[in-house]
């Protein structure tokens, strides 16, 4: 009887030794998944959108190209380990930006679908909601101002007023904000769509924009490009395509206000890494650091004393790409639409300007 008691007592040892272990390791496990910062992948489908929001192991897909791109986008989230997506989003009824999604929801546990109430007639779009009908997905019908948290990133959604005969004008636009930093995701919407968002209050401010409609003429007015202040601009369309994207008009407002451009038809899939305050930029095997624009604090007294100045606080000049310490006499001559900041010399560095030969930051 003893020997049988101590078997049990054995028995019980190892089994809670193993349950400890084993909660150990999820934990551990669970905790692997998390993410540094918060990242926006664009993915290369050629003429169409798709991008992926990621945050803290949690994933929100927003669009998926035209249907021959479907395989493409699967194989891309795949190969960053995407296993669950807690939202895949559908901004409007095109085909260059749904078409690839059922091959996605078969491929990918989907916990929720969140579309624009538009609609389309045509095959492939009754066909894909015929599938979503059938498998019982969740499907979210937002209103403008709901949010949806992916890990710690709170997603904004601004849901326009349908006007089914120009269904760019129904795109749902995204604005996804994590650690005081932000991004825009705006589909195809026309400028008639960006003049109601402004006129709704909605808030468009970001650190990254993806322009809409491929980066089309009849998108980004300079007023909703002035508002939205982006430090860099995303345009995915395909090389050589026949509509003539990204127009030569729009390419002319983002060098005029000194907004660099990423593009799939020229740079492939980007990712771009939100964190800190630093947003880093990888495409075609590189890494880049793109200066944010106004910085943690814009109102730098024109008085700043050489204490102040042991701080560390670098100011570049976007026209002659020179920083400056926050002492530096030339940063008082700078406007501040001229003026980018930097946390560090490395950064400014990194970002192609040089060091002032007067302040030698």
């Amino acid at each position: 009887m003893r020997f049988l008691n101590k078997l049990l007592c054995a028995v019980l040892a190892a089994a809670l030794c193993f349950c400890a272990i084993g909660c150990e390791s999820a934990v551990n496990t669970a905790n692997s998944t998390k993410t540094n910062g918060f990242k926006l992948h664009m993915l290369d489908v050629g003429q169409g959108d798709s991008l992926l929001l990621e945050c803290d192991g949690s994933y929100m897909l927003v669009d998926a190209g035209e249907a021959d791109k479907g395989n493409r986008v699967v194989e891309y989230l795949k190969g960053q380990n995407v296993r669950r997506l807690s939202y895949a989003v559908i901004t409007h009824p095109h085909s260059d930006h749904f078409g690839g999604m059922k091959k996605v929801l078969q491929s990918i546990p989907t916990d929720n679908i969140v579309m624009t109430e538009a609609y389309n007639t045509t095959r492939a779009w009754e066909s894909l909601i015929d599938y979503i009908d059938k498998e019982d997905f969740n499907v979210v019908f937002p209103k403008t101002n709901d949010v949806f948290n992916v890990g710690g990133c709170k997603v904004n959604i601004y849901s326009p007023n349908i006007d089914n005969d120009n269904k760019n004008n129904c795109s749902l636009v995204l604005r996804a904000v994590y650690d005081n930093m932000a991004v825009l995701l705006t589909g195809d919407a026309e400028k008639s769509e960006e003049k109601e968002i402004l006129e709704s209050g909605f808030n468009v401010q970001a650190d990254v924009l993806k322009l809409g409609h491929h980066g089309s003429s009849t998108s980004t007015s300079s007023e909703f490009l002035e508002k939205v202040n982006p430090s860099l601009a995303l345009i995915s369309c395909g090389k050589n395509n026949d509509y003539g994207h990204p127009h030569k008009e729009t390419l002319s407002k983002l060098k005029n206000s000194d907004i660099p451009v990423m593009r799939t038809d020229l740079d492939k899939a980007v990712t771009v890494s939100l964190c800190n305050n630093k947003i880093t930029v990888l495409a075609s095997k590189r890494e880049q650091v793109i200066p944010k624009r106004g910085g943690a604090d814009t109102s730098l007294s024109s008085e700043v004393s050489s204490a102040d100045s042991s701080q560390h606080r670098y100011i570049g000049n976007k026209s002659s790409r020179v920083f400056h310490l926050g002492s530096c006499k030339s940063v008082n001559k700078m406007s501040d639409k001229n003026k980018v900041y930097f946390d560090s010399r490395e950064q400014a560095s990194e970002s192609g300007y040089s060091p002032c030969g007067y302040c030698k930051p």
